[in-house]
Order: structure tokens, then sequence, then C-alpha cells
């Protein structure tokens, strides 16, 4: 009798558990596999929980096939404020709050960020582009230090000068994992201490046939597509950043993406307006700039809060107007500026509670690299063979109790980076732009004036032949106290083409910092 290994023994656990879920053809080429190909698969097959997957697959197809129609009608959602119309004495009241959850040590910031910069033609993490502005800073850069910003005026406002510490959780996805992190530690966390920075990675789900049959993209290796941004609520918990959130005693959460060059990172107005309201979710939207906008949009249906995808959105509601004031409809646009209290965000998080064990997936249909019959290859076929699930950071809103809007500006909010330089478009000289416009209004509200001609030569002019204005996070968090480093300037004459930096000896340029290189463009 032949004695059999433990490793032969596990294989077999393994294989069984595959046939009975009706999986078995995973193992179709084990026997053409060598030993570390047979090790991979191995170990890939054990990092799926079969069970759990099998139901999201059997739940959202079946979302999927009972259609939108099935679901009811969708109303319009109308935010409750808006910081355009609402009086200073409010907007002091929510800034006042949410500065002081920070130094409470109740906040945490959450930031979305495993994408690459493939639409910006570049091949590096997206958080690593340089946008172009004068001081060459990068995504990642400038929410870094608006990051640090928040927490120095939230000391100085409303801890007594003590230091205040925001955790700052980054979800990054296998391809731009290491990237990330190397380019944080390299740039030594942008002054941030490295503690209170933390990096996860987003999870991942098999390629299914459409009768639910995990696809082999080779003999030895699943096809696997990321779970969606909707996904990082998984990735939360498995990463055990819910339980370091817990021990800190973090209270409250902001949440955003990367690619938005204008983001007010723990955005203290906002965090205070939805912690004042004790609400479980809230939503900072901005009107949409037109009917087609390229942007999902807050509705209610069944009196629960949903998100409609622009390309999910018919045409008509999409174009409806308001008979009273004429304006559209349909338009509190997400541009996923989140907010979650601590104990929704973990009711979202836990594996067996309501929210992991009945979230609907969204289906796509998707051409699916294969392993060829004789298992010696891999085919990509000619049409669609394959499904892939992927869940939405916004799909949990309907789970909560209460979801707070606050109506933010377009202009001090939102600056997409999602196309390549030049295409006019969510791009990064559109974003340049809109930092200009706002940084340019600051200075001039900080009785200063731009020199545009700049004689001293001290500014850079960019490729496209324009001078940006670019204030420096560290100088002005929202255009608050520039007056002193205004007049540090000749008459208030601040250089076009410059980052305005912190007051230095009242001298009469500011400082660009030396920056790291940029993510090739």
């Amino acid at each position: 009798c032949t004695m059999v290994s433990k490793e032969e023994e596990a294989v077999d656990a393994l294989r069984a558990r595959y046939e009975a879920a009706g999986q078995g053809h995973v193992f179709a080429h084990w026997d053409k596999c060598d030993e570390g190909e047979r090790d991979a698969l191995a170990a890939q097959l054990r990092s799926v929980n079969l069970d759990h997957v099998k139901k999201i697959f059997d739940r959202s197809i079946a979302d999927h096939d009972a259609g939108a129609a099935a679901k009811g009608e969708i109303e319009p959602v109308v935010a409750d404020a808006s910081v355009l119309k609402a009086s200073t004495e409010d907007l002091s009241e929510w800034r006042e709050a949410g500065l002081g959850v920070a130094s409470l040590g109740e906040l945490a910031v959450v930031l979305l960020a495993g994408g690459q910069g493939t639409r910006l033609g570049s091949s590096a993490p997206k958080g690593m582009y340089d946008i172009g502005l004068p001081s060459g800073r990068t995504l990642f850069r400038l929410q870094a230090e608006r990051l640090a910003k928040l927490m120095a005026m939230s000391s100085e406002e409303a801890n007594q000068g003590a230091p205040v510490r925001v955790p700052w959780y980054i979800m990054t996805s296998p391809h731009t994992h290491a990237a990330t992190e190397k380019y944080f530690r390299d740039n030594e966390f942008f002054g941030l201490d490295s503690a209170d920075v933390m990096f996860f990675q987003q999870g991942s789900l098999p390629c299914f046939t459409p009768e639910g049959k995990i696809i082999m993209q080779s003999k030895h290796e699943m096809a696997t597509a990321p779970d969606g941004n909707g996904g990082i609520y998984a990735a939360l918990h498995a990463s055990g950043v819910i339980d370091d959130m817990e021990k800190r005693g973090i209270r409250h959460v902001y949440a955003y993406c990367v690619d938005n060059a204008l983001v007010k990172v723990g955005d203290p107005t906002y965090v205070g307006f939805c912690a004042l309201r004790n609400v479980e979710a809230g939503a900072k939207v901005i009107a949409k700039a037109y009917p087609e906008e390229a942007v999902g949009v807050f509705t209610r249906r069944n009196g629960e809060v949903h998100v409609v995808e622009y390309s999910e959105m018919p045409a008509e509601l999409a174009s409806a107007t308001d008979p009273e004031t004429g304006k559209i409809k349909f338009d509190a646009a997400n541009v996923v500026l989140h907010y979650y209290s601590f104990d929704f965000l973990k009711k979202c998080c836990a594996p067996d509670d309501i929210v992991q064990s009945s979230l609907v997936y969204h289906v796509a249909k998707k051409k699916v690299p294969r392993v060829t019959e004789d298992g010696a290859g891999t085919e990509t076929p000619e049409t669609p063979n394959g499904i892939k699930l992927e869940a939405f950071i916004f799909d949990v809103y309907k789970y909560a109790k209460d979801v707070a809007f606050l109506e933010g500006e377009r202009g001090a909010d939102f600056a997409p980076v999602k196309n390549k330089e030049g295409t006019g478009k969510d791009s990064p000289d559109t974003a340049r732009a809109l930092i200009d416009v706002l940084h340019r209004e600051w200075i001039m509200n900080a009785e200063g004036s731009v020199d545009e001609d700049d004689d001293d030569g001290l500014g850079v002019t960019h490729a496209d032949g324009k001078r940006y204005v670019e204030v420096a996070p560290a100088a002005s968090y929202a255009g608050e106290g520039l007056e002193p480093i205004v007049r540090s300037y000749f008459m208030g004459f601040v250089p076009a083409g410059l980052s305005i930096e912190p007051a230095r000896d009242n001298k009469r340029t500011a400082q660009s910092p030396t920056d790291e290189p940029p993510a090739k463009k």
C-alpha cells in the first residue's frame, strides 16, 4: 500500500468540494500541470468561498433577468441643503462640527485608488499622475497635503493646538498595490505619519459562464475580475481595516475616489452636516451640468435610495424638467463623496449581515479568455462568453435607515481626471483649469491680484501656453487664511505660474516644492 501525502489529501478534499458544487471541471487539466502550476491552482481555488460566490451569482442573475421595469418607478432625490444657498451661520456650524469630529479622533478617510492611469496614457496608479500644476503635484500628493491641512486646522481650531490624527485607508488593486505602497514610502508619506496610512486590496470574483460554471483562463488558473468598487465593503472587513477603525474609536467615515483633483479630503463642512443629523449615510451631490452628462444620479425607489447610472437612465427621464423651476428633474449627481456612520459601515462589511448576504452585483457580459480544449493554451472568443460580476460602492445606500444629501459646488468639489491630456473633457487640462479658476477666486477674495506678466520670470508656463495659479494645500484648504500670504507679495500681486506656499519671511516669491518625479505622461 502507498502512503498518501498530506498535500495529496488536501488536494483530494479540495477537488471533492468543487465537484460537490458542480465545478469539478476546474481540475480538468490537473494531470498536465507541473508542480508549480498545481500549487498555484490549488492556492487560487482555496481562496474562493464557493458557497458565497455561488449565492452572489444566483441572486445577481435573477435580479438582472427580472429587469429594471419590475423594480418600480424611480423618484428624484432633492438635496436636504446646499452649500450654495446655506447661511453663513449654518456653514460655520457644520464646519465646526466636522473639525470637532476630527479633533476627537473620530474621523477616518477612505480612498478608492485601485485604478491605473491607462486612459491617461500611463500604466502607473492613477494617483501618481501629475496633472500639470505649476508645482508638479500628483493626485496622491495633493490629497495627502489636503488631509494634513485638515488635521492642522482641526488641531488649531478645535483641539487647542494638540495633534489630531485622521487615519487614511487606501484601497488599491493587484495592479496598483506594490507601486502605490512604494510611491508613498519613497515620498515619506508626504509628511503624514505612516502609522496612520494603511493600504488594503480590492477583491476579485471568478468569471462565470451564463450557466454558472467557473471559467478557466488556462489549465492552472481561473479567470477572475475585480469585484467592482463596491467590493470595498468585503475588503474593509477581510483586510482588518474595520477592526482597526473600531480600535481607534472611529465614528464617522468619509470616502472618495482618487481621480477627483478638487476633492476636499475629509471635508469638515460636509462631515459636520452629516454628523449633526446623526444619519447612517450621506452623499455630497452636485447638480448635473446638462441632461446627457455621464454621471449617475441619486434616486428613490420604493422609499430606498438608489443610484441610476447614466447608461441605465431612460432618455425621457434624463431630460425631464421640473415644471415649476425648469431645472433638470433628476439632477442629484453622484460624484463619490460618501459619508458613513461607523456603525452603518461596519454592518455593510460584516460577512453574515444583511448587506453582504443580499447585495446584488451588476452583471456584465464580456469576452473572457478561456483555456483551449486540449489545455495547452488560452483563447479569446469572438463573442461574449462569460459574466463578470461587480458591485458599486453606492449599492449599499438602500440599506441605510436615513441618508443626508448636501449639494456641493461643482467648481469647488469636482474636477474629474479620467481622459487623456488635451481631450478637453474630464481630463488633466480641464482639471487644471478648474483649479486655476477656483484659486484665482481665493486670491481675489484675500484682496490680492494675479500678476499675469510675471516680470521676475518666477512662474512656470505650461506646455499648453498658459500660466496656472495654484494655492498649496498647506497655504489654504478652502480659501481661508490667505490674506497674510497675499500681503507677502509686492502690493498683493501674486505671480501666475507658481505654487503659492505658506508665507515664509515675507519674501517676494513663494517656494515651489521640489517634488518626486511624476508618472510619465
